[in-house]
């Protein structure tokens, strides 16, 4: 079975998952929302699952998702 993750690096500053570029967090983002989709789908209710939806640039330069909208960060 082929690994269909997408490529990464650790970061150092936010110790999270980082990618280089914003079509690998695009990529990665797509495919943490359908794991999470299908999961929800097998337990039959979405509720208590953690939901990335959007990816932020850090002072690194690198790309991490995140589950927190926007409106929370800035206060």
């Amino acid at each position: 079975m082929k690994n269909k993750s997408v490529d990464h690096i650790h970061c150092t500053a936010c110790h999270l998952r980082g990618f280089l570029d914003k079509h690998d967090a695009d990529k990665a983002l797509g495919r943490a929302q359908a794991k999470r989709d299908r999961l929800a789908a097998k337990r039959g209710t979405g509720r208590g699952i953690r939901r990335e939806s959007r990816y932020f640039r850090c002072s690194q330069g690198l790309f991490h998702l995140t589950a927190t909208p926007r409106k929370d960060v800035s206060q």
